[in-house]
């Protein structure tokens, strides 16, 4: 039970670190980002765009599909249904993706325009 307890504040507190380094990171990204498509004009702009775009969308189709397959490989966690849970989370981040790669998709098509 203490090894449990132990493992559970070990990782609240990896945790709350990298996602509150992520945070950070992602809102200094989003201000960047909106101010390079208000003052998108030329080629190198729009691919900036898509480029960032294109990362989202890889990141959100490996992210939970990978926790899902821990869980699984974890049947004293996985008794709870965890996999389940990240599973949907996987199909939505998924679907999220496509549409990332689709607004990608578009910037490159007006980067080609602006040339």
């Amino acid at each position: 039970m203490k090894t449990w307890k132990s493992m559970v504040i070990v990782m609240m507190v990896v945790a709350t670190g990298t996602f509150g380094y992520l945070s950070v990171s992602t809102a200094q990204e989003e201000k960047n980002l909106e101010q390079i498509i208000s003052n998108a004009t030329t080629t190198a702009d729009h691919e900036a765009i898509a480029a960032y775009y294109e990362k989202e969308a890889q990141a959100l189709h490996a992210k939970h599909q990978k926790m899902s397959e821990w869980y699984k490989k974890n049947p004293t966690v996985n008794k709870s249904g965890f996999s389940t849970h990240c599973d949907i989370i996987a199909t939505n981040d998924n679907k999220t993706a496509k549409e990332y790669e689709a607004l990608a998709k578009l910037h490159r098509d007006m980067a080609k325009s602006a040339k």
